[in-house]
């Protein structure tokens, strides 16, 4: 068996795969190169267990070493018999029923590990492995690690259960493991260059290994991405040597032609290359494992890895730059053919078909300038024209355009700077814009406007998206919607393929925010889907829409799904500061639903660092600090919460949550007339405020009432609360009030005029998030909490001492003493730090 690589990331994840794995006859763990096939194996071959994990199998690990896979067979009989090796016929004649008889000789369950098998294709070997599957039931699980599919039957053990997989999205690094693998290389790096290493890596642990490789010891790691040095010299002899080398001579060409558009369809591949079979060949590149996925959706496009596309283009360089500009050409005219402006544009600058670059400019400026949130500064750049043609304005807006497309800032104001200052030019007025939305300025964003004389559906689309952006990041979510409805329209009538994707995740964004759940999901699998059918794949609207989504399972209590999607998310943030930190408020909000506080406030914290003052947009800054206000609620730290809300961002920008922080906080220092008063304000549904915290603020008014005796505001408040959670399905309010809100629900619920079967759900705790697993053995107490032992329960996640609760309490230290022993028996636990994990768990804090 191969040792482990130095630095290795142990990845229980990919272990627990495997151990899963088992129960089948056959994994097939299938990957390009690089991508630590081997790796994985090893480290779970040597704690590989069975069954309930007391059973310890026999492991053999084989490696191939034939072209053709002859001598596999021989090499899992040399692995199962228990004859000498010397007196084994292992010359890859057929043998299928000595492996049999080998198999049923074994006395222990046996794992064989194939290894390193490039491609099986002799036919003897198929037909001695597809018996080998069909007959080892029970004694022998048979784990074949390939590059690319081997020819058996996988189908039809895919159908009746023989077969688990495993491939490049199980295998990849997490951001996590990303950060693990470089810690191993003695490499730190900021947040935002992390989050754009694994963005171009995809998580691929060789290009991660490289990068730490050359980051280590680098004045400058964060240079390493851009610089063209070791990384991209590294990455490319790997990606040359192992895949580019090895294809046929016919396929690694067309692979080279097609790798002009990092992102490839059935008819693109056809008119860059000429061939009318652009379909069978886009599948045939994907099975050979070519650094080739296909994308989720109903457009038919696939996109290489990164860097795989980088080194493509690189080699075509090399080899033909005098075909390069020619199958830009073909590229350009096919995205201008099929609504994809942007992209043609960028295609017809790297042509150096400066007409045609004009030509589409004028025709789609909206389309092209409403589009500018992308960031993919690792793709080839066009040259910048020369004297001559820079004569041309609207060409220098053209290369504007195209700087704005990936973010780069200060290359647009250049081109910009040079360009007509014409007072009455629309375009120009577009343009202004645009670059005010990539600055972060959004009132200079919307002072724009009135010069876009918006006299076309295209236009008024542009102006529509314009203004409902810088209203949604100002804050203003009453007044985005309209505009953002009204762009979305107009895009949809004149078919702007790019305002569609970002009016549609800006409303999901803004849905999100105002608790319509349901309407920000449809909105944000719309923005997916469109984006799909126009091959747009990494448009930083996208990292928003999967924020926006997030949250919503997020509220639906959808944990891994939400955690998945901000990973997502966080590969197309690098750049945008304002959706970083927006990702890590969710992110945080899921932490502490989880119980786990400490790591939700390191969450923020690392946020806050990694922005290094940057400005933020006035609703991001405002969620971060209700955020952290929230967090600091539930460590008793209620000094830090309301410093928070008072000082934190704008207090117009979300009252309705900020006064949900202040009834919170009140309610814990016991002043219930105080909460309820506060929350009151907010615990009905208006036009104006978000559902989410008319939720909040009507669970709260419902256990304020409930502490000053009030029947009636309990009432009022739980049905309001459970109106809007039953019509869009919410269930983290609930679920985040921990033992008081389902002791509420468990005995008023059933006094509303109307049946609640949600109550009955929630107050039994049967979302994952509603129990733990220690102490009384089902997640419940023996012994509900008193009110005032749940006030000092949440004093006790601070570091206040029993005197200092006390004197913020009213009461004498011995009564503290009391609550606390009474805390400490009911809780089964021994000491404070238990008390409030154990309470966590049960979602009292």
């Amino acid at each position: 068996m191969p040792d482990l690589p130095p630095g290795y990331v142990m990845r229980d994840r990919v272990i627990a795969q495997l151990d899963a794995a088992v129960r089948a006859p056959l994994t097939l763990v299938t990957a390009p190169a690089g991508w630590g096939k081997t790796a994985a194996l090893v480290a779970w071959a040597r704690t590989a267990r069975l069954g309930d994990g007391s059973e310890s199998p026999v492991v053999r690990w084989v490696t191939s070493h034939s072209a053709h896979g002859a001598d596999v067979p021989g090499q899992l009989l040399g692995a199962l018999s228990t004859r000498p090796d010397e007196e084994l016929d292992k010359t890859g004649e057929w043998y299928g029923d000595d492996l049999l008889r080998a198999v049923d000789a074994l006395e222990r369950p046996h794992i064989v590990v194939v290894d390193d098998v490039r491609e099986i294709s002799d036919a003897d070997a198929l037909a001695e492995l597809e018996a080998l599957v069909r007959h080892g039931m029970g004694r022998l699980h048979l784990v074949l690690s390939c590059r690319r599919d081997p020819s058996l039957p996988l189908y039809r053990w895919r159908v009746n259960g023989s077969l688990t997989e495993m491939r490049t999205n199980d295998l990849s690094l997490t951001i996590g493991e990303t950060a693990q693998l470089l810690a191993a290389h003695d490499v730190v790096l900021p947040g935002a260059t992390l989050y754009e290493l694994h963005s171009i890596t995809e998580g691929w642990p060789a290009g991660v290994r490289l990068a730490a490789m050359a980051m280590r010891g680098h004045p400058e790691p964060e240079r390493v991405l851009d610089d063209g040095g070791a990384f991209s010299t590294a990455v490319g002899d790997f990606l040359t040597g192992e895949v580019i080398e090895s294809l046929p001579p016919d396929t690694r060409r067309l692979l080279l032609e097609a790798a002009v558009a990092p992102r490839l369809n059935a008819g693109l591949v056809e008119a860059i290359t000429g061939r009318d079979d652009g379909a069978r060949v886009l599948a045939e590149l994907k099975g050979s494992n070519a650094f080739l996925t296909r994308n989720a959706g109903p457009g038919g496009w696939y996109r290489f890895h990164p860097l795989f596309a980088r080194t493509l283009h690189a080699e075509l360089l090399r080899r033909s730059p005098e075909r390069v500009p020619e199958l830009h050409r073909r590229a350009a005219a096919w995205h201008a053919t099929y609504g994809i402006p942007a992209e043609a544009m960028r295609h017809a600058l790297l042509a150096e078909d400066w007409p045609t670059a004009v030509e589409v400019l004028e025709k789609h400026w909206p389309d092209i300038v409403g589009g500018v949130r992308y960031d993919r500064p690792h793709e080839a750049a066009p040259h910048a024209p020369g004297a001559e043609e820079a004569a041309d304005p609207r060409l220098v807006l053209a290369f504007a355009a195209e700087r704005l497309r990936v973010g780069d800032l200060d290359g647009a104001r250049d081109f910009l700077r040079r360009s007509d200052r014409d007072a009455g030019n629309p375009m120009l007025a577009g343009f202004a814009a645009a670059e005010a939305w990539l600055a972060g300025d959004a009132r200079r964003t919307l002072s724009a406007l009135p010069e876009l004389h918006a006299n076309t559906d295209e236009v008024r689309a542009l102006a529509m998206l314009d203004e409902g952006e810088a209203r949604l990041r100002l804050g203003e979510l009453a007044a985005a919607g309209a505009p953002l409805h009204g762009a979305l329209v107009l895009a949809q009538r004149a078919g702007m393929a790019q305002t569609q994707v970002c009016a549609a995740s800006q409303l999901a964004v803004l849905e999100a925010t105002r608790g319509r759940l349901r309407a920000a999901a449809r909105l944000g699998r719309q923005a997916l889907v469109t984006a799909d059918r126009f091959g747009i794949t990494d448009a930083t609207d996208l990292g928003w829409v999967r924020m926006a989504l997030a949250s919503v399972y997020g509220e639906w209590d959808r944990i891994q799904e939400a955690d998945r999607l901000l990973d997502e998310g966080l590969d197309l943030a690098a750049g945008d500061p304002d959706l970083l930190v927006a990702i890590a408020t969710v992110r945080a909000k899921l932490r502490h639903g989880a119980g786990r506080l400490a790591a939700a406030l390191e969450v923020l914290h690392t946020a806050r660092r990694e922005l290094g003052g940057a400005p933020l947009a006035p609703s991001v800054e405002r969620a971060l600090a209700l955020t952290e206000a929230e967090l600091r609620i539930s460590g008793g730290d209620l000094g830090a919460a309301r410093r928070l809300v008072a000082t934190g961002g704008d207090p117009d920008v979300f009252p309705g949550w900020a006064a949900c922080v202040d009834a919170s906080a009140a309610l814990v220092e016991g002043k219930a007339a105080a909460a309820a008063s506060t929350a009151a304000q907010f615990a009905t549904p208006s036009t104006d405020s978000a559902l989410t915290w008319t939720v909040h603020a009507a669970i709260l008014t419902s256990l304020a009432g409930r502490a000053l005796g009030d029947r009636n505001r309990v009432l009022r408040g739980l049905e309001t609360a459970l109106d809007i959670a039953e019509e869009e399905s919410f269930r983290r309010p609930f679920l985040v009030g921990g033992h008081p809100v389902r002791d509420l629900l468990a005995n008023f619920a059933p006094l509303l005029p109307v049946y609640h079967p949600l109550a009955a759900e929630l107050a039994a705790g049967s979302s994952p998030l509603a129990g733990g697993a220690r102490g009384g053995g089902d997640g419940s107490l023996v012994e509900p909490l008193t009110e005032r032992e749940l006030t000092v329960l949440r004093y006790l996640q601070g570091t206040m001492s029993n005197l200092e609760i006390a004197s913020t309490l009213y009461v004498s230290v011995n009564t503290v003493k009391t609550h606390v022993k009474n805390i400490y028996r009911k809780l089964h636990a021994g000491r404070r730090r238990e008390a409030v994990e154990r309470a966590r768990e049960l979602r009292l804090l």
